[in-house]
């Protein structure tokens, strides 16, 4: 070192805007790397609202005067038609059937029956129509197949005949015919049944 020249004892400045530009790269650049809290895609689907409703099951009668017949002081050669006008008014799918819970008296071994079921809306079977043979093709006449027969084979729904399949409203007639037969053996006797028309899904 020269004599003549003096070293600076005063500290060199460095360049203190450099090293804050720096910094505040590092700085950008790592918060460049962190993900932003909600940030993405997404994509959803959805159905309708989801309902459910129950059917119903509901059925009637109509009957002349409320009951399929009443008939009194018969003698042989006696015969008769009646028509009952059964109305299901359900919205569920059933099946109906017709049965006898209730039968009461011998008269039924001296009446020759035949039953029927088909279309129609009067009492009276006047417009009875396209019939379906539950019991006895034929028209009653002696010696044919006897009311009581018929009784006593359809006690409750399990046995219940002319089951009849409806998926809502709907009306269908069932035709009731009878001959009292030539027997002595009838005189006062007396038969009385109930029919009842039941409806299960």
């Amino acid at each position: 070192m020269s004599a003549g020249r003096r070293r600076s004892s005063r500290p060199r400045r460095r360049s203190r805007g450099r090293g804050r530009w720096f910094a505040v790269a590092l700085v950008l650049a790592a918060g460049a790397a962190l993900p932003v809290a909600g940030a993405g895609y997404t994509g959803t689907t959805s159905t309708g609202t989801s309902t459910f409703t129950a059917g119903t099951v509901a059925i009637s009668a109509s009957a002349p005067a409320g009951k399929v017949f009443a008939v009194s002081n018969a003698i042989p050669g006696s015969y008769g038609a009646a028509c009952v006008i059964t109305s299901y008014t359900g919205t569920a799918p059933a099946t109906v059937k017709m049965y006898f819970p209730t039968v009461t008296g011998t008269l039924g071994n001296y009446l020759v029956a035949r039953v029927q079921s088909g279309t129609g809306t009067q009492t009276d079977c006047s417009d009875f129509g396209s019939p379906t043979t539950l019991y006895n093709a034929a028209a009653p006449a002696a010696g044919g197949p006897l009311l009581a027969t018929y009784l006593a084979a359809h006690t409750g729904w399990s046995t219940g005949d002319g089951a009849w399949p409806v998926t809502g409203p709907a009306t269908r007639a069932w035709k009731f015919e009878y001959l009292l037969t030539s027997d002595d053996n009838a005189q006062n006797s007396s038969l009385s049944f109930t029919a009842t028309w039941e409806a299960q899904t």
